[in-house]
């Protein structure tokens, strides 16, 4: 009997293998969903460090959220229009801290450039040090994004 429960364990040893081994390799510039501080965002692959291990850019987000995640926390690749989950605890306290100093505050009124030309916004929430969220009028929230200063002007 113990040989028979040696060899059951072998096939699954290598079933799991054969099945982890399945799993899809993603590749920089890949758009893919991430889990983060309780939520999923949308991000990009900014590097790949090994065959489970990528550094990524969060959609909409400063540069200094980029971080080194496990293939464990990519749940797959955004598909359609993703609408972002609020900006996690330790992201609001930056804004925060960079509100007391930046030049517009959340409501404010705004023109924001895209592609060469100037659509009025909303500023909705503050992300950094002259980094904010916007939404742009008459359009849904999968729109929105995150700008700095020299795209956005006082309306």
């Amino acid at each position: 009997m113990p040989a028979a429960r040696a060899h059951a364990a072998a096939l699954l040893l290598a079933l799991a293998l054969v099945l982890g081994g399945c799993k899809r390799q993603y590749a920089i510039g890949d758009h893919v969903l991430v889990a983060w501080e309780g939520n999923v965002y949308p991000a990009e692959v900014i590097e790949v460090l090994g065959p489970t291990k990528f550094k990524i850019h969060y959609q909409g987000y400063d540069d200094i959220w980029d971080e080194v995640v496990p293939r464990d926390r990519i749940r797959g690749l955004v598909e359609g229009n993703v609408v972002h989950p609020p900006p996690p605890p330790k992201v609001r306290s930056k804004g925060l801290q960079a509100s007391q100093t930046n030049v517009y505050k959340i409501g404010d009124r705004v023109r924001v450039e895209w592609h060469g030309q100037m659509y009025p916004a909303v500023v909705t929430g503050i992300v950094g040090q002259e980094r904010y969220r916007i939404h742009y009028d008459g359009y849904g929230s999968e729109w929105d994004e995150t700008v700095g200063l020299s795209r956005i002007q006082a309306k």
